[in-house]
Protein backbone atom coordinates (compact mmCIF):
# COMPACT_ATOMS: atom_id res chain seq x y z
CA UNK A 1 0.00 0.00 0.00
CA UNK A 2 1.28 3.51 -0.98
CA UNK A 3 2.30 5.87 1.36
CA UNK A 4 -0.30 9.27 2.08
CA UNK A 5 -0.06 11.98 -0.44
CA UNK A 6 1.24 14.37 1.71
CA UNK A 7 -2.49 14.68 3.35
CA UNK A 8 -3.09 17.72 5.21
CA UNK A 9 -4.10 16.78 8.66
CA UNK A 10 -5.67 19.16 11.11
CA UNK A 11 -6.51 17.21 14.76
CA UNK A 12 -8.08 19.48 17.13
CA UNK A 13 -8.70 18.26 20.94
CA UNK A 14 -10.75 20.37 23.07
CA UNK A 15 -10.07 21.27 26.27
CA UNK A 16 -11.49 18.60 29.29
CA UNK A 17 -14.92 18.81 30.42
CA UNK A 18 -18.23 18.99 28.70
CA UNK A 19 -18.60 23.16 28.49
CA UNK A 20 -15.08 22.78 26.52
CA UNK A 21 -16.27 19.54 24.52
CA UNK A 22 -19.45 21.19 23.38
CA UNK A 23 -17.85 24.78 22.23
CA UNK A 24 -15.28 23.04 20.11
CA UNK A 25 -18.03 20.52 18.31
CA UNK A 26 -19.82 24.27 17.74
CA UNK A 27 -16.29 25.30 15.98
CA UNK A 28 -15.50 22.12 14.05
CA UNK A 29 -19.67 22.57 12.41
CA UNK A 30 -17.94 26.12 11.45
CA UNK A 31 -15.31 24.40 9.28
CA UNK A 32 -18.04 22.64 7.41
CA UNK A 33 -19.45 23.06 4.16
CA UNK A 34 -21.66 20.24 4.58
CA UNK A 35 -22.26 17.09 7.29
CA UNK A 36 -23.90 14.31 8.49
CA UNK A 37 -24.62 13.58 12.52
CA UNK A 38 -25.20 10.25 13.79
CA UNK A 39 -26.48 11.08 17.25
CA UNK A 40 -27.19 7.33 18.29
CA UNK A 41 -30.83 8.41 19.75
CA UNK A 42 -32.64 6.41 16.78
CA UNK A 43 -31.02 3.10 18.40
CA UNK A 44 -32.61 1.08 21.10
CA UNK A 45 -29.80 0.79 23.85
CA UNK A 46 -28.88 -2.93 25.07
CA UNK A 47 -29.58 -4.11 28.10
CA UNK A 48 -27.52 -7.14 28.01
CA UNK A 49 -25.22 -9.32 25.53
CA UNK A 50 -28.16 -9.85 23.49
CA UNK A 51 -28.11 -5.97 22.19
CA UNK A 52 -24.51 -6.07 21.26
CA UNK A 53 -23.21 -6.70 18.20
CA UNK A 54 -19.78 -6.81 15.96
CA UNK A 55 -20.92 -4.79 13.56
CA UNK A 56 -23.04 -1.80 14.00
CA UNK A 57 -24.24 0.15 10.61
CA UNK A 58 -25.13 3.83 11.39
CA UNK A 59 -26.14 7.05 9.17
CA UNK A 60 -21.70 8.01 9.21
CA UNK A 61 -20.58 4.57 8.55
CA UNK A 62 -19.60 1.04 10.21
CA UNK A 63 -18.68 0.53 13.33
CA UNK A 64 -16.47 -3.11 14.07
CA UNK A 65 -15.60 -5.06 17.34
CA UNK A 66 -12.26 -6.22 15.60
CA UNK A 67 -10.88 -7.55 18.58
CA UNK A 68 -12.43 -8.20 21.99
CA UNK A 69 -10.75 -6.92 25.34
CA UNK A 70 -11.49 -7.68 28.81
CA UNK A 71 -10.80 -10.11 31.25
CA UNK A 72 -13.14 -11.96 34.09
CA UNK A 73 -13.06 -9.10 36.34
CA UNK A 74 -13.55 -6.31 33.58
CA UNK A 75 -17.11 -3.95 33.59
CA UNK A 76 -18.00 -5.23 30.12
CA UNK A 77 -19.02 -8.41 31.67
CA UNK A 78 -20.80 -7.45 34.51
CA UNK A 79 -24.88 -6.75 34.49
CA UNK A 80 -25.48 -9.22 31.59
CA UNK A 81 -23.19 -7.99 29.22
CA UNK A 82 -19.72 -9.72 27.53
CA UNK A 83 -16.60 -7.96 26.17
CA UNK A 84 -16.74 -10.68 23.78
CA UNK A 85 -20.20 -10.19 21.96
CA UNK A 86 -19.70 -6.86 20.58
CA UNK A 87 -20.02 -3.47 20.25
CA UNK A 88 -22.86 -1.60 22.45
CA UNK A 89 -25.56 1.33 22.20
CA UNK A 90 -25.68 2.38 25.44
CA UNK A 91 -27.44 4.96 28.03
CA UNK A 92 -27.24 5.68 31.33
CA UNK A 93 -29.95 3.39 32.98
CA UNK A 94 -28.21 0.46 32.08
CA UNK A 95 -24.64 0.79 31.41
CA UNK A 96 -21.91 -1.19 33.25
CA UNK A 97 -19.40 1.64 32.80
CA UNK A 98 -19.24 4.25 35.45
CA UNK A 99 -17.43 7.28 33.15
CA UNK A 100 -19.25 6.87 30.29
CA UNK A 101 -22.42 9.20 29.09
CA UNK A 102 -23.91 10.69 26.11
CA UNK A 103 -22.81 14.30 24.92
CA UNK A 104 -23.83 16.69 24.59
CA UNK A 105 -25.12 16.44 27.58
CA UNK A 106 -28.44 17.51 26.66
CA UNK A 107 -32.15 15.90 28.55
CA UNK A 108 -33.22 14.60 25.00
CA UNK A 109 -29.56 12.99 24.44
CA UNK A 110 -29.76 9.92 25.91
CA UNK A 111 -27.48 7.16 24.22
CA UNK A 112 -23.86 6.89 22.86
CA UNK A 113 -21.83 4.00 21.11
CA UNK A 114 -19.60 2.13 23.60
CA UNK A 115 -16.24 0.27 22.26
CA UNK A 116 -17.23 -2.28 25.45
CA UNK A 117 -13.52 -1.86 26.11
CA UNK A 118 -12.23 -3.70 22.73
CA UNK A 119 -8.66 -4.48 21.79
CA UNK A 120 -9.36 -2.90 18.91
CA UNK A 121 -12.36 -1.39 17.25
CA UNK A 122 -12.67 0.16 13.26
CA UNK A 123 -14.90 2.92 11.83
CA UNK A 124 -15.44 2.42 8.45
CA UNK A 125 -16.75 6.28 6.88
CA UNK A 126 -19.46 6.04 4.78
CA UNK A 127 -18.98 7.98 1.65
CA UNK A 128 -15.59 10.26 0.58
CA UNK A 129 -15.12 13.16 3.28
CA UNK A 130 -12.30 14.73 4.09
CA UNK A 131 -13.75 15.55 8.08
CA UNK A 132 -14.63 13.69 10.97
CA UNK A 133 -15.55 14.89 14.53
CA UNK A 134 -16.72 13.35 17.85
CA UNK A 135 -17.65 13.17 21.38
CA UNK A 136 -15.42 10.52 23.60
CA UNK A 137 -15.78 10.08 27.31
CA UNK A 138 -13.61 8.21 29.61
CA UNK A 139 -11.07 7.89 26.64
CA UNK A 140 -7.01 6.69 27.80
CA UNK A 141 -7.46 5.22 31.04
CA UNK A 142 -4.09 3.23 30.32
CA UNK A 143 -2.82 4.60 26.61
CA UNK A 144 -3.33 2.88 23.32
CA UNK A 145 -2.93 3.72 19.41
CA UNK A 146 -5.23 5.83 17.03
CA UNK A 147 -5.09 5.43 13.73
CA UNK A 148 -6.28 7.55 11.11
CA UNK A 149 -6.16 5.57 7.34
CA UNK A 150 -7.33 7.39 3.58
CA UNK A 151 -8.95 6.70 0.84
CA UNK A 152 -5.42 4.67 -0.67
CA UNK A 153 -4.92 3.00 2.27
CA UNK A 154 -1.66 4.94 4.06
CA UNK A 155 -2.15 6.39 7.66
CA UNK A 156 -1.03 7.98 10.48
CA UNK A 157 -0.43 6.69 13.90
CA UNK A 158 -1.00 8.95 16.79
CA UNK A 159 -0.42 7.59 20.65
CA UNK A 160 -3.31 8.61 22.75
CA UNK A 161 -1.11 9.96 25.66
CA UNK A 162 -0.06 12.79 23.23
CA UNK A 163 -3.69 13.15 22.33
CA UNK A 164 -4.98 13.54 25.67
CA UNK A 165 -1.28 14.49 27.39
CA UNK A 166 -1.46 11.54 29.64
CA UNK A 167 -3.77 9.16 31.56
CA UNK A 168 -7.51 10.56 32.46
CA UNK A 169 -9.33 10.31 35.12
CA UNK A 170 -12.66 8.30 34.39
CA UNK A 171 -15.46 10.48 33.25
CA UNK A 172 -13.48 12.67 31.44
CA UNK A 173 -15.30 14.40 27.91
CA UNK A 174 -13.34 15.66 24.79
CA UNK A 175 -14.12 16.63 21.22
CA UNK A 176 -12.11 15.61 18.54
CA UNK A 177 -11.74 16.77 15.03
CA UNK A 178 -9.88 15.33 12.39
CA UNK A 179 -9.90 17.31 8.77
CA UNK A 180 -7.77 16.18 5.81
CA UNK A 181 -6.75 17.72 2.07
CA UNK A 182 -7.56 13.57 1.07
CA UNK A 183 -10.52 11.81 2.09
CA UNK A 184 -10.56 9.79 5.22
CA UNK A 185 -11.50 6.02 4.95
CA UNK A 186 -11.42 4.98 8.41
CA UNK A 187 -10.54 5.19 12.10
CA UNK A 188 -8.96 2.45 13.88
CA UNK A 189 -9.09 2.33 17.66
CA UNK A 190 -6.43 0.19 19.38
CA UNK A 191 -6.19 -0.17 23.13
CA UNK A 192 -2.88 -1.52 25.01
CA UNK A 193 -4.92 -2.86 27.83
CA UNK A 194 -7.84 -5.57 28.47
CA UNK A 195 -9.90 -3.46 30.36
CA UNK A 196 -9.54 0.27 29.03
CA UNK A 197 -12.65 1.24 26.59
CA UNK A 198 -14.31 4.76 25.80
CA UNK A 199 -17.77 5.96 24.57
CA UNK A 200 -17.97 7.99 21.73
CA UNK A 201 -21.58 10.24 20.82
CA UNK A 202 -22.27 12.97 17.78
CA UNK A 203 -19.95 11.66 15.26
CA UNK A 204 -20.20 13.97 12.50
CA UNK A 205 -18.74 13.34 8.55
CA UNK A 206 -18.37 16.15 6.72
CA UNK A 207 -17.13 18.15 3.56
CA UNK A 208 -14.54 21.39 4.15
CA UNK A 209 -13.44 23.69 1.91
CA UNK A 210 -10.61 23.33 -0.58
CA UNK A 211 -7.15 23.05 0.69
CA UNK A 212 -6.19 26.56 0.16
CA UNK A 213 -9.19 27.92 2.06
CA UNK A 214 -9.08 25.47 4.78
CA UNK A 215 -5.06 26.55 5.53
CA UNK A 216 -6.45 30.35 5.76
CA UNK A 217 -8.92 29.24 8.26
CA UNK A 218 -6.36 28.26 10.78
CA UNK A 219 -8.32 25.83 12.77
CA UNK A 220 -8.00 27.25 16.24
CA UNK A 221 -7.71 24.22 18.47
CA UNK A 222 -4.78 22.59 19.60
CA UNK A 223 -2.76 20.72 16.88
CA UNK A 224 -0.98 17.26 17.75
CA UNK A 225 2.21 16.29 15.64
CA UNK A 226 1.75 13.18 13.49
CA UNK A 227 3.37 10.21 12.96
CA UNK A 228 2.91 9.11 9.37
CA UNK A 229 3.13 5.14 9.03
CA UNK A 230 2.92 2.90 5.62
CA UNK A 231 -0.28 1.31 6.75
CA UNK A 232 0.05 -2.44 7.09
Amino acid sequence: MSTANAALIDVSVSGPGKAAAEAAEAQFFSYLTSSTTETFEGFTAASNSTGQSSVINTSVGKFEQLAAGGNGSAACNDDGFSCSAGLAVLNAANSPFGGRFPMPHETDNKNWLDSMDSREMKFSIAGMYKAVGFYITDPNDVGGLFDIVFEDQSAVTYNMNDIFTGAQSNGAAYYLGFTSDVAIASLVFRSNHNNDGFGIDNVTIGKVPEPGTLALLGLGLMGISLIRRRAQ
